[in-house]
């Protein structure tokens, strides 16, 4: 079977790491036991209660930091964002001419976004403090000659530790003794096989997933038994490290961080123009200076969007509650909208697009036979299981027991035999050897033709190249129990192969294909076995992908070598997270917007770094949840492309929301700016913009936000993450809307207070504002002739703003309000403006072409 996919094996020459081992320059995996000792002052009696207590001391002084100072420093970069400058200082001249109430609003609006930021910046610390939920809470170690029992905080460099089946290490150590020793290191390297340890040394540049010598601090111990001298504590271990690229990754701002910026500083051009320029011309025309003077800050203020940041909170809030039925958790609200700009998924393989369950795939030779012998081969009881693989035989094995009897003697897996076996003393009294292990291990030990084992090894191979991981069984009768493990395993009757898989998740390939359909690439990195991440990409829909190793090899690329590489289907396998966290910034370089999933301490570092990080939420490790943006709370991946749809709902409809707001606060200063400029008083009093700015705030926020994602949104292609929010499509609807506003208002209040007084000129202007607010609104909706019971809240509130228009232009109500009730005549031209606003906004609507493009 050949192998449809390109695999890059690039090994550059690289000298060995750096280290505090003496001058050797080698790291500890790579070498020998007894240099390490020496290089630790310690030595098979472990450290004296002395070293320890020096050891200690330097590790505490060490971890001194002020966490006040953090956060002070993540609160002012939260006031210094540009809206909030700007609504600092609206605040400051409210509290200055009176305005208590304006001020008081105002700088409670300032302290809630700014300490939603400094909430959401403290993330990079919780990720830190959650890795004191994977270290080990105590550990035996060997002190004086004596073992006793520490905290695993109090471990330090030196120590030496002693660990068993159900253990957690603690730090990183130096294995100097395996009795069948295995650890699960799959949140660390994205491995589903519990990795077997052994004394020996491997080369310097081994992958992370391959250094048999080494156990990692938070990885649980599923079998056997060993000792092992601690090299590295804390921020110092492969765990360590993780946790701080995690704090240090930082992640582009968001589409949504780079529109408020720009809102910001178009919102003080327009303030400081409209208060400047017009108050100008008034006294030119022979205006009072004071009185120009106030009206120039009156413009000012009702220029400022200071609701912009709650309408925007609010939009985004509702739309998470939307994902979260879907099973998307938001951990940062502005995420959501980030998520529908997405146009690269950067996934993980096991645990996200598979179970990370191993399962008997396929069996080579008599079914029943093959999975008996490999289930007696651990020599352990069903119940003491605990390695992922045996787990997966004893669920297989449905027929009779083959160990029937009681276990002679144990020869547990190592690295370097590669296999492992049992004596088993049947009832008969026949002595029965069984063994398991990798394919060319057990072969060589079998009574095999040539031309057999390189069958049984090609019938492997393909096994392997399927994505399958492969063993072979052997048995053999003895008439004594041999010597040793090297006695026992020789001469083998070869009994067949076992193939196994984690299988993929239930839809993961449609998403994939709907992520296409979007626009939206898939790239695999993960820690796992070329061969396996390449078939598992094939069955979730990435057809000849290029494969490439990660590590040294991938090191060896320039960037521009490895850009080449992220515009067609690519997998990275044997991936390290500094890999990741290299190929999220070569795509964000590009250009690309990336979202990252994973579930494993080793996700973390990318999860931070993305522009949307997306954790799982039931497998996934404390430390990628704090990395992340989402959370996926039933870790099926087909929610990444609901994330996905309902980002691209929350920023179509916050552009639409935005839009109309925008535009109605520009319409509002034209309809001040014009009377003001021509002589004539302002249209609307304090009391009359309060009113028509709540109806502004409802209709964008709630109106808008109940609004369902168009129809075509998954099969358009994603928003160009380098298009600015205010683009030409934007800026048309906020002129749309300005107009027609201005259009429907400025004409109502001038003709009528030309035949009328200034109070029933309000009272027109007031109720043409309403009336015709609520049409322009409805022309923005992504659907216009969505039926009523689809979204309520849209119809209720335009009916409501009707309402009020009425009740403004012929009731008493008008005098609350300080206006006057329109008689006839001015009731017709408000009635009359109205429409020609709604008229003009429907025609406009048309012409731009709005529901498609915004």
């Amino acid at each position: 079977m050949s192998l449809r996919c390109i695999v890059r094996f690039i090994v550059p020459s690289a000298s060995l790491a750096p280290s505090r081992f003496g001058e050797s320059r080698q790291s500890p995996h790579a070498a020998e036991p007894a240099q390490l000792l020496a290089a630790l002052e310690s030595g098979p009696q472990g450290l004296s209660a002395a070293q320890v207590a020096d050891r200690k001391a330097a590790v505490i002084e060490a971890r001194k930091r002020s966490p006040a100072g953090a956060v002070l420093a993540g609160l002012a970069e939260a006031l210094t964002e540009p809206l909030q400058l700007l609504l600092i200082a609206v605040g400051v001249l409210s509290a200055i001419f009176g305005e208590a109430r304006d001020a008081i609003a105002i700088f409670v609006i300032i302290a809630l976004v700014a300490t939603v930021e400094t909430v959401s910046e403290a993330r990079a610390r919780n990720a830190l403090r959650s890795l004191r939920g994977l270290s080990a809470p105590t550990a035996r170690v060997r002190r004086d000659g004596d073992v006793r029992t520490a905290l695993g905080a109090d471990v330090v460099a030196g120590d030496i530790v002693l660990v068993e089946a159900g253990d957690v290490m603690a730090g990183d150590g130096r294995v100097l003794h395996a009795e069948g020793l295995r650890a699960d290191e799959s949140a660390l390297t994205g491995e589903p096989v519990a990795a077997a340890k052994g004394p020996d040394a491997v080369a310097s540049q081994t992958a992370l997933a391959e250094r048999s010598s080494m156990l990692f601090e938070g990885t649980p111990i599923v079998s056997g038994r060993g000792e092992a001298v601690v090299v590295a504590t804390g921020s110092q271990t492969e765990l360590g490290r993780l946790g701080g690229l995690a704090s240090d990754a930082r992640e582009p701002l968001t589409p949504l961080q780079r529109a408020m910026a720009e809102l910001a500083r178009a919102a003080l051009v327009l303030a400081v123009a409209a208060s400047v320029l017009v108050p100008l011309v008034g006294v030119l025309e022979g205006q009072p200076v004071e009185k120009m003077l106030l009206a120039g800050l009156t413009l000012a203020f009702a220029t400022i969007p200071e609701e912009l940041p709650i309408l925007v909170t609010a939009l985004v809030a509702v739309g998470g509650l939307r994902l979260a039925r879907q099973g998307v958790l938001l951990r940062r609200l502005r995420s959501a909208e980030a998520a529908g700009g997405v146009t690269v998924v950067l996934t993980d393989k096991t645990g996200t697009l598979t179970l990370n369950e191993l399962r008997v795939d396929a069996v080579e030779g008599p079914r029943g036979e093959v999975l008996a012998v490999a289930n007696a081969a651990h020599g352990l009881s069903p119940d003491a299981v605990r390695d992922p693989l045996d787990a997966a035989l004893a669920v297989a094995d449905r027929g009779p027991a083959k160990a029937e009897g009681e276990p002679v003697a144990r020869y547990p897996f190592d690295p370097v035999r590669k296999r492992e076996s049992a004596l088993w003393q049947r009832r008969d009294g026949v002595l029965m050897l069984s063994l398991k292990g990798a394919p060319e291990s057990v072969l060589a030990a079998c009574r095999l033709s040539v031309h057999e084992r390189d069958a049984r090894l090609e019938a492997a191979a393909e096994l392997a190249q399927a994505g399958r991981r492969v063993i072979a069984v052997a048995e053999r009768r003895l008439d004594e129990v041999p010597e040793s493990a090297d006695h026992a395993e020789a001469d083998l009757d070869f009994v067949g192969l076992i193939g196994f898989v984690d299988p993929l998740r239930p839809g993961v390939a449609e998403a994939v294909e709907a992520l296409a359909g979007a626009g939206v690439r898939t790239l695999m990195v993960t820690g796992d076995h070329p061969l396996t991440a390449a078939a598992i990409a094939r069955e979730a829909g990435l057809c000849d992908p290029d494969v490439l190793l990660g590590g040294a090899p991938l090191a060896a690329l320039s960037d521009d070598e490895l850009s080449s590489h992220l515009s067609r289907q690519l997998v990275v396998a044997r991936a390290t997270p500094a890999d990741k966290l290299r190929l999220v910034r070569l795509l964000q370089q590009r250009g690309e917007a990336v979202a990252v999933t994973g579930d494993g301490v080793n996700d973390a570092p990318a999860l931070a770094a993305a522009d949307v990080g997306i954790a799982m939420g039931r497998r996934g490790t404390e430390l990628a949840r704090e990395a992340a943006d989402l959370v996926l709370t039933d870790d099926a991946y087909p929610a990444v492309m609901q994330a996905v749809r309902g980002g691209r709902g929350i920023a179509a409809q916050l552009r639409r929301a935005v839009a109309f707001y925008l535009g109605a606060k520009v319409a509002l200063v034209a309809t001040v700016a014009v009377p003001l400029a021509l002589g004539l008083p302002s249209p609307f009093e304090p009391v009359h913009i309060v009113l028509l700015e709540l109806f502004m705030d409802l209709g964008a926020s709630v109106a808008f936000v109940s609004e369902p994602a168009a129809p075509d949104v998954m099969i358009r292609d994603p928003r160009d993450p380098a298009t600015r929010f205010l683009d030409r499509v934007q800026l048309a609807a906020i002129a749309l809307t300005a107009v027609t506003l201005t259009a429907a208002t400025l004409p109502a209040y001038l003709l009528v207070e030309s035949l009328d007084d200034a109070e029933t000129a309000s009272a027109a202007a007031v109720a043409a504002w309403l009336s015709a607010h609520a049409a322009v609104a409805w022309a923005l909706r992504a659907r216009p002739r969505l039926a009523f019971r689809v979204n309520p809240a849209f119809p209720a509130w335009a009916l409501i703003a009707l309402a009020t228009a009425a009740l403004v232009a012929l009731t008493p109500l008008a005098t609350a309000l300080g206006v006057q009730a329109l008689d006839g005549r001015a009731a017709a031209i408000a009635a009359t403006a109205a429409a020609a606003g709604a008229l003009l906004a429907a025609a406009g609507q048309r012409v731009l072409a709005l529901p498609q493009r915004l």
